[in-house]
This record gives structure tokens, sequence and C-alpha cells, in this order.
């Protein structure tokens, strides 16, 4: 579409899986979580934001990767990791006072939260995230196939 992505860092850090997390990821409660947060930006205007939690043996080194411009799955990849599916729910919110300061909008303002866990296609959790979007400055656009029928090419974006 033209536009320059980047994003701002608020958190870039290994910390110990809780019990939540480790339930998740089916990993044990302690084990190093690789921690990323980050405003993702368009054009410089705040569009996201984004939480991202991945079991940190599986990507040596990320602590020292520049996410303000690399993309996420980009890493990913390099790391011997491959994303195959995700689970995922999207849900509209309302702004909370940290969300609404980090993506410029006023508190209560809508938001959609994508909430997700990717998996390898052995079934393996990879990470999850929770991505919320502003509500006025983001459209989703999926596309839906029928098990059992033959996908035919589409154009434009999915």
């Amino acid at each position: 579409m033209g536009l320059a992505a980047s994003s701002t860092v608020l958190r870039h850090e290994v910390v110990p899986a809780d019990l939540d997390q480790a339930e998740q990821l089916s990993i044990a409660p302690g084990t190093p979580l690789f921690v990323l947060e980050r405003v993702r930006l368009l054009n410089d205007v705040p569009t996201a934001l984004d939480l991202t939690q991945i079991p940190a043996d599986l990507v040596p080194g990320f602590a020292d990767v520049d996410f303000r411009t690399g993309s996420l799955y980009d890493h990913v990849t390099a790391a011997g990791l491959d994303p195959a599916k995700a689970d995922a729910t999207i849900e509209a919110q309302e702004a909370d006072a940290y969300l609404a300061e980090q993506l410029q909008l006023d508190v209560g303002k809508p938001v959609l939260a994508l909430r997700q866990l990717v998996f390898s296609a052995n079934d393996r959790p990879l990470f999850s995230s929770v991505v919320r979007y502003r509500g006025d400055r983001y459209r989703l656009r999926t596309f839906f196939l029928r098990a059992g029928t033959q996908a035919r090419p589409s154009w434009g974006l999915r």
C-alpha cells in the first residue's frame, strides 16, 4: 500500500514464564521467555500495540535484534522456526489508559484485539501474540474456503 512500516520497541527482554504463559506455550513455568512489545507504526502513525512471547531457547540471539524495523516473522524464520498455522481470536475492546497512551487515542475508544497462538506444522506451540489495532485505522480483511472445495485464484489483499 506504499506505507512505511516501523516500530517503537517498549519491551525487549527475557523473563521467566509465569504459569499462564507456560500453559499456553506448553513449557515449564520459569522457562526463559523472550518478550517483545512494540507500537506498530505506518508512516510514523501509531496503528497497533503488539505483544509477542516466544520461548527464548527457540530464538537464540533475539535479545540482540533491533526490532524497530526488523520483521519478527523474518527473524523467526531465520531462526529455523516454521510457523504453519495459528489459532486466533478477534474481539472488539475499549482502549484502557495504557493502550490509549501508546496508540494516541482517547480512553474508551474502540480497538480490535487479535490474540493468537502460532504453531509449527507438527502442532508445537511456537509463540503467542496479542495485537491491539486502532479501530479507526485498521480494517481486517480475510478469506474463507470451505473444506473439501478447490481453491481458486484470488486477487487483492486477504
